[in-house]
């Protein structure tokens, strides 16, 4: 059985910006640690959600998801 605590709205997440050095705004890759693969997102309201996948495919797989989704501009 899951249990939802709570939830994280498409609509909240800061516009994200892929630059050369990677990403900014809603979307921030944290780096890779023994927790996990993680990146951080950031809504409009400063609020920071952070997650940790168990290997960086899935990692890299969320991160292409959630920038299409909000239209990442270059």
């Amino acid at each position: 059985m899951t249990k939802t605590v709570k939830a994280l709205h498409f609509d909240i997440i800061k516009p994200i910006v892929k630059t050369k050095r990677g990403l900014s705004g809603g979307l921030e890759d944290l780096g890779n640690f023994k927790e996990g693969f993680c990146f951080k997102v950031i809504s409009t309201a400063e609020e920071s959600w952070i997650m940790c996948l168990d290997d960086a495919n899935t990692k890299a797989q969320w991160i292409d998801t959630i920038s299409k989704m909000k239209g990442a501009s270059v």
